[in-house]
């Protein structure tokens, strides 16, 4: 899709493909220090066994030679191997996929570029998932999302108010495998306006949508973040953002993105 100068498309070719992998290397490991852990990351891309299974989301600026500035990807439960697990599972034990088989997706290795970082990226990417969420007809969107910290002393604020006001309360609640907890301050020394504009973009954009988190905080070391599991029912979502969402996904034509 269009919008002026920026475009969201699906990756379609390997070039695109590497472009995703070559902005996320980027900004995981050049801006944020990730550790480099294969030979991959030795030639500048991020990759692992995942990639293969997914739909990868690309914005690109058309005014910059079709340079890709923010990318995501999508592992849909009916695209997964049944001997594959998810991503976020890695961290997180998450009852629901025991429960639920079908029409989930995972969403995973967001970014964008640290030049285009006012919002018009990640709206982009939204549109696009919204797109999959509707043409695959989605019951569940969850994902990790990170905070590019390792000290959780100083996001105890952010965490706090998660645990005390967005915290899953459904029996299905996923759990951090290497647990700890997110309630670092008491309710009533938290100001739920004021965390909420301290939280990452796109933690913001699932909580938008109705979205939960799970008990706890997992450190990733590799990566150097400490990540929340966060979860959508698309069932729930607030009819406002379903409209809005519904008829951007509408004017959405997922065009390859090298056609």
């Amino acid at each position: 899709m269009a919008s002026g100068r920026f475009s969201v498309h699906l990756a379609k070719t390997k070039q695109d493909l590497k472009a995703a992998q070559e902005l996320r290397f980027e900004v995981f490991f050049g801006e944020f220090h990730a550790k480099a852990m294969t030979e991959q990351h030795s030639a500048g891309l991020d990759s692992d066994k995942f990639d293969a299974f997914c739909e990868h989301l690309l914005v690109v600026d058309n005014e910059n030679d079709k340079k890709v500035i923010a990318t995501t990807r999508l592992l849909l439960s009916q695209q997964k191997p049944a001997d594959l697990s998810y991503i976020a599972q890695e961290e997180f034990s998450i009852p629901l996929l025991d429960a639920v088989k079908d029409n989930c997706m995972e969403v995973g290795r967001s970014c964008v570029h640290k030049d285009y970082r006012d919002g018009k990226a990640i709206q982009l990417l939204w549109r696009g998932i919204t797109k999959l969420i509707f043409n695959h007809d989605i019951r569940y969107l969850f994902g990790c999302a990170s905070f590019h910290a390792t000290d959780i002393d100083k996001i105890a604020y952010e965490l706090s108010y998660l645990h005390h006001y967005r915290l899953d309360d459904e029996p299905h609640i996923a759990r951090a495998l290497d647990y700890q907890s997110m309630e670092r301050m008491a309710k009533d020394d938290i100001d739920p306006d004021e965390a909420l504009a301290k939280l990452p973009p796109l933690i913001k954009a699932y909580l938008s949508l109705g979205g939960v988190v799970g008990d706890g905080v997992a450190l990733d070391p590799d990566f150097k973040t400490l990540d929340v599991l966060i979860t959508v029912d698309v069932a729930k979502v607030p009819d406002q953002y379903y409209r809005f969402y519904k008829k951007q996904a509408d004017r959405l034509d997922f065009t390859p993105l090298n056609a």
